[in-house]
């Protein structure tokens, strides 16, 4: 058909010579495709950002794990009649709670630590706990945790008879 523009010669199996400046105002003008391509920039970004959060997730829950663990330490000494079974209550029961977030903390990484003292108030007990682990350092633009972490609460044991 005179004066119509054929972007591709069938015959020949290639865009024909007469037909290139139209090829060209057609792709030109084509905007298949441009989602994928806003996709791509804006995906990466937000998948980013949700590791971002999965990984400092992770962090926080373990931080919570390890506080609820020293707190059941401190619960379970508070039963003992001396210094020898309210640590030994203590370690059990933070063993036990270790054990129990297994998933997500490494009991063996975990080393609880135990300081008796007094107080006017009554005898005191320092129950903490020393964590290493970098598992879920997933992201290299997410800070890692302080090389140990360290949670402590102070437990005061007082006579109820006075």
């Amino acid at each position: 058909m005179p004066g119509s523009y054929n972007a591709y010669d069938a015959s020949r199996g290639a865009p024909s010579q007469e037909g290139a400046p139209a090829l060209r105002r057609s792709l030109r003008d084509d905007d298949r495709g441009s989602v994928a391509i806003e996709f791509a920039f804006v995906g990466a970004v937000f998948l980013v950002i949700l590791f971002g959060i999965v990984s400092y997730g992770f962090q926080f829950a373990t931080r919570i794990a390890l506080s609820y663990a020293v707190t059941e330490g401190g619960r379970a000494a508070v039963g003992g009649l001396d210094s020898a079974q309210r640590q030994l209550y203590a370690t059990n029961a933070i063993n036990n709670t270790l054990n129990a977030y297994s998933p997500l903390i490494d009991p063996s990484q975990a080393s609880p630590t135990f300081v008796e003292g007094t107080s006017a108030n009554g005898d005191t007990l320092k129950i903490g706990i020393d964590y290493t682990d970098t598992r879920f350092t997933l992201l290299p633009f997410i800070s890692a945790p302080d090389e140990t972490m360290r949670v402590e609460t102070i437990f005061v044991v007082t006579d109820p008879s006075g």
